[in-house]
């Protein structure tokens, strides 16, 4: 589990670590990026933005490295 706390801690987004980036941890991270396009990288809906999903919106320029 080590790599995944060393993981959570390099999140650009992740302040409290949980492996997740929250809307509002997003939003601080990235202020310019609007609460629409927010929702559309969230693709599971489930209101955190995960590894998965911030991969897809890395790759495809969405968000910012």
């Amino acid at each position: 589990m080590l790599a995944g706390t060393v993981w959570a801690q390099t999140i650009v987004g992740d302040s409290d670590g949980d492996a997740v980036s929250s809307m509002e941890e997003l939003h601080a991270a990235y202020p310019e990026v609007s609460d629409e396009l927010l929702v559309q990288i969230d693709v599971d809906e489930d209101g955190a933005i995960d590894e998965y999903e911030r991969a897809a919106a890395l790759a495809g320029g969405v968000l910012g490295g």
